[in-house]
């Protein structure tokens, strides 16, 4: 009965087989190779959490030069008007206010480019914007005069400029067959050029292809750029001798783990650790010894804290971590693993080290929550170091 029971469907919920995938194969298909047409040689190695923030980094940065891009297309549109309504170039047939207000929307898109989170939205009103100054400046009513080679080559610019600035490759796709139709379009109604229509449509791929290029160098050089940021960012934040944060990262790092578990009431504890007689290590090994005991160390605290750990080297021998997830009683458990791990003979010296455990009390902040880690471990060193001790709760 309670087979039966499961095996029916809920009462007014659309019934799904494992024979109906949500996306269809032959259009995933097409994005991936969509995608690797696209895919720059800069970008190979990455991965898709590093792709992506890579490419919110160029949208972020693109924006407001897409804008700009707009807004000059729109003065462009606003002062060839001017000089079609005082007579100093043949119009197009189009009236002047109607063209000052088509140079007033597209005005008004690239505001709105510049302030809309949404990309999706960007590129429908890119296009959008793209499609009108076309129009209005290349495209003339009939019976217009106007030299359409000379404006259209004008309009050229302003694709050219924005297909170099897409940063997806949708985007792109999207730019290529926006370019294509208007040049479709243009034979439909006025016939092919003087020239022929060969000679139009190399111009026209030739656009296209000089955006994919450009858009391609720029690829090249955000990626270039990104890395470079990605290296100073992590240097100024990790630790050279143990690859864990230092100072700097543990600062960042740990506020934001705090502010997180305060807000959703995730346990947190924190463990801070120190390396008993230390200075004698370092005098009886030299430098280099004492920074392999360090490196050992980091690499213990790495390994057990793992993702969700944040781990730091905070002074010369003194180590903290902060761990979501865990009270005091399993992050004392963790302390006790790692010094367990850490303390023995090694290359003629015996290492040890104590530990302080802390458990974050409801509004206590970061400051707070240290000051009695720190507690913890002077109560560990004054009763005779090589222990864990663990800070009351309340």
């Amino acid at each position: 009965m309670r087979g039966e029971q499961r095996g029916k469907p809920v009462s007014g919920a659309p019934r799904r087989t494992g024979a109906q995938p949500l996306v269809s194969p032959m259009a995933v298909g097409v994005l991936h190779r969509l995608r690797g047409f696209f895919a720059r040689e800069s970008t190979q190695g990455l991965d898709s959490v590093e792709r992506e923030d890579l490419t919110q980094a160029q949208l972020r940065a693109t924006r407001p030069i897409v804008s700009g891009v707009l807004l000059c297309g729109a003065v462009l549109l606003a002062i060839i008007t001017v000089f079609e309504m005082a007579g100093a170039t043949p119009s197009i047939g189009y009236p002047g206010w109607l063209q000052m207000l088509m140079a007033s929307v597209v005005a008004g898109c690239a505001a709105a480019v510049a302030r809309l989170p949404q990309w999706q939205h960007r590129l429908v009103l890119t296009l959008l914007a793209t499609l009108l100054l076309g129009i209005f400046m290349s495209m003339p009513l009939p019976g217009a005069i106007g030299q359409l080679a000379l404006r259209t080559g004008l309009f050229q610019l302003l694709p050219l400029a924005l297909m170099a600035l897409m940063v997806r490759p949708v985007s792109l796709l999207a730019f290529a067959l926006l370019i294509v139709a208007m040049a479709q379009l243009r034979i439909v109604l006025y016939g092919a050029p003087g020239t022929g229509s060969a000679l139009y449509w190399l111009y026209t791929l030739t656009t296209i292809g000089f955006g994919l290029v450009l858009a391609g160098y720029r690829s090249d050089f955000a990626v270039s750029a990104w890395r470079m940021r990605r290296r100073l960012v992590q240097q100024a934040s990790t630790d050279p001798v143990t690859g864990l944060l230092n100072r700097n990262g543990w600062s960042e790092r740990a506020e934001a783990a705090h502010a997180r578990a305060a807000a959703t009431g995730v346990p947190l504890a924190l463990v801070v650790l120190d390396i008993d007689f230390f200075k004698r290590i370092n005098d009886r090994l030299g430098h280099d010894g004492g920074d392999a005991v360090l490196q050992r160390l980091g690499a213990i605290m790495q390994a057990r804290a793992g993702v969700r750990g944040c781990a730091a080297r905070i002074g010369g021998e003194e180590f903290a971590v902060l761990l979501e997830g865990h009270d005091a009683g399993s992050a004392r458990t963790f302390a006790e693993y790692v010094r367990g791990e850490f303390g023995g003979e090694h290359e003629g010296a015996v290492t040890t080290l104590s530990a302080g455990v802390a458990e974050h009390r409801p509004g206590e902040t970061l400051r707070e929550l240290m000051r009695r880690a720190d507690l913890a471990l002077y109560a560990a060193k004054r009763e005779g170091r090589d222990r864990v001790c663990v800070a009351p709760v309340s």
